[in-house]
């Protein structure tokens, strides 16, 4: 009886585990997200130089001529 009681509780464990994993993994989702949407408005604030040496601003709101 006493190997059928470890074996209950070592899959209870490992029932917390893959919980906490799980949770770790949304959160890391939620992160990378984040990340990415400032990595994009990080690509709209380069500044480009081109060939014949003028300057392409990005720009939210920049006229360009």
């Amino acid at each position: 009886m006493s190997d059928w009681l470890d074996r209950i509780m070592k899959l209870a464990a490992l029932g917390e585990k893959f919980n906490h994993l799980t949770d770790n993994l949304t959160k890391l989702q939620t992160k990378l997200e984040d990340h990415e949407k400032r990595l994009i408005r990080v690509e709209t604030l380069i500044e480009l130089t081109k060939p014949d040496g003028t300057t392409l601003r990005i720009l939210p709101g920049s006229k360009t001529a």
